[in-house]
């Protein structure tokens, strides 16, 4: 209901302000909230709607402001969410083409900025997406092998460089343990 509401909210505001950047972002923001609750609810159609819209604002705004590296991690998130529901849906080639998206989109913000974490995991976890794809949805276990090894080479740079985060350090444990499995 909160989510809703905000979504109601945002888009009256963006309705009356178009121009307005920033009340265009939180609509797409409020997308995005609302696609994350159904999909905790177990609502995976109504969550799709939902991601649909989320991608196609940060799709626009990226689009209107190339150089606004915000907008292109959030067009980066709206195409892991958007393959990660068209993957439980059972969309294999949509999931895919997902996760490609949101793989280039990261690569291109972790190669112009190499020292921030949130890049770097970011393109960490979308190897780690490929990597588990590749192995279930493909059966291809080299090809998951190799996106899981980017993986973990980029977490083990995050645990060094950030030792604080412990999420990384499970990551790195989660992406090893994977690795591990497909030697057996």
């Amino acid at each position: 209901t909160f989510f809703e509401t905000y979504n109601q909210l945002s888009k009256e505001l963006y309705e009356a302000y178009p121009t307005n950047v920033s009340f265009k972002n939180s609509f797409a923001v409020s997308y995005g909230k609302l696609g994350s609750t159904h999909t905790a609810l177990g609502n995976l159609a109504n969550a799709l709607s939902f991601f649909e819209m989320y991608n196609q604002l940060k799709k626009e705004l990226y689009e209107s402001y190339p150089t606004n590296v915000s907008f292109k991690n959030g067009l980066a998130i709206s195409y892991e969410k958007l393959g990660d529901t068209h993957s439980a849906l059972g969309s294999l080639e949509k999931a895919l083409v997902s996760y490609r998206m949101t793989n280039q989109l990261f690569e291109a913000l972790y190669e112009s900025y190499p020292t921030n974490v949130s890049f770097k995991n970011g393109l960490a976890i979308s190897y780690y997406k490929l990597g588990a794809f590749s192995r279930d949805q493909l059966k291809d276990n080299s090809q998951a092998k190799v996106y899981f090894q980017r993986a973990e080479k980029l977490l083990m740079e995050l645990v060094v460089d950030a030792p604080q985060f412990v999420e990384y350090k499970k990551s790195l444990d989660k992406v090893r343990s994977e690795i591990a499995k497909l030697k057996e």
